[in-house]
């Protein structure tokens, strides 16, 4: 893959960094040092905990699998490898929005959704982003492409218009090259337009290096060097319309992998799985990600408002009791 080497060199750089400032090396280099963090986070923090508070702390704690999978990956590039790390990490990433109120609506997921459509989980749609809630009010560039995203997935036409005029109103204002590209692509594909939709994927290669991808340093410095959302846009189509697809021009940028792209059609798109399973002390994480999704629902805990939001404690709720039914 691209940027393999810089995508290294950038992460022993933070590792070691973080030696000099704390006294040890965060994100872990070695399996050793992986494990050892794991056993002491679950000794302090998990070992007797329960219920709700016990499957918050066991989502947070296999965060630390999300750069140290791709560190060991950017090692000895195995695609069947990367599709299985996309699936955990994206799945990580879901659970834990699904956990932490946003002072949004349920759209505020759509990143990581993409994400998760790199490694075609789009099992994911119906979890996150479910058809019974309404279309949102198009406030955000989240919420726009969402509501296009339920037109095409859901075949919701009787909404497209609305969706499409939500769309247009957003794209008038002063926004961000990402933001517009993105309602575009969705845009190309309701109009079966692939020239258009091959030119966004290029102009989000190039929007994507130039967005922050998260509040920490870690993740700003290493997301550049490989895009999974825009993998998960271009592999959105397919779902869509195959003889659309197949008439998209993949994009030509360091971010995007042409070699997985042909790695996926020549395995006729396999969806990933796990990419590495928790020792058995730990075995209620590996329950966390067999159970089935909860599904996002919305609320309104303050009755001066009309906005909607993630309803964060029943999706944990939900999960524990998922969970509890596999252990």
């Amino acid at each position: 893959m691209k940027n393999a080497e810089k995508f290294l060199k950038t992460y022993e750089e933070i590792a070691d960094e973080s030696f000099k400032k704390w006294g040890y090396y965060y994100p872990p280099r070695t399996w050793d040092e992986f494990k050892v963090w794991n056993n002491d986070f679950y000794e302090k923090y998990l070992a007797k905990e329960n219920g709700v508070p016990k499957t918050k702390s066991y989502i947070y704690l296999a965060e630390t699998l999300n750069d140290f999978a791709f560190y060991n990956l950017y090692q000895k590039i195995d695609f069947e490898s990367l599709k299985n790390v996309l699936f955990q990490t994206s799945r990580q990433s879901l659970l834990n929005s699904g956990l932490l109120a946003s002072g949004t609506d349920h759209c505020n997921v759509l990143m990581k959704v993409l994400s998760a459509f790199s490694c075609n989980d789009f099992e994911v749609i119906d979890y996150f982003l479910p058809k019974n809630l309404a279309h949102s009010k198009g406030k955000y560039y989240t919420e726009v492409s969402v509501n296009l995203l339920k037109v095409l997935y859901f075949k919701e036409f009787e909404l497209k218009e609305e969706a499409l005029q939500k769309a247009d109103k957003f794209l008038s204002k002063k926004i961000t090259a990402w933001e517009k590209y993105v309602i575009l692509y969705f845009k190309a594909i309701i109009s079966q337009n692939p020239e258009e939709a091959s030119n966004c994927l290029q102009e989000l290669c190039l929007a994507y290096q130039k967005m922050e991808h998260s509040v920490g340093n870690l993740k700003n410095k290493l997301a550049k060097y490989f895009a999974p959302e825009i993998h998960g846009l271009y592999r959105f189509a397919r779902v869509i319309n195959q003889d659309f697809f197949d008439n998209i021009t993949q994009p030509k940028h360091h971010s995007f992998s042409e070699e997985f792209e042909f790695w996926q059609k020549e395995n006729n798109y396999p969806k990933g799985k796990l990419f590495y399973s928790y020792p058995k002390e730990m075995d209620y994480l590996n329950k966390i990600f067999e159970a089935e999704l909860p599904t996002v629902a919305l609320h309104n805990p303050y009755p001066t408002r009309k906005e909607l939001y993630k309803d964060v404690e029943k999706f944990a709720v939900d999960l524990t009791e998922n969970v509890s039914r596999i252990l």
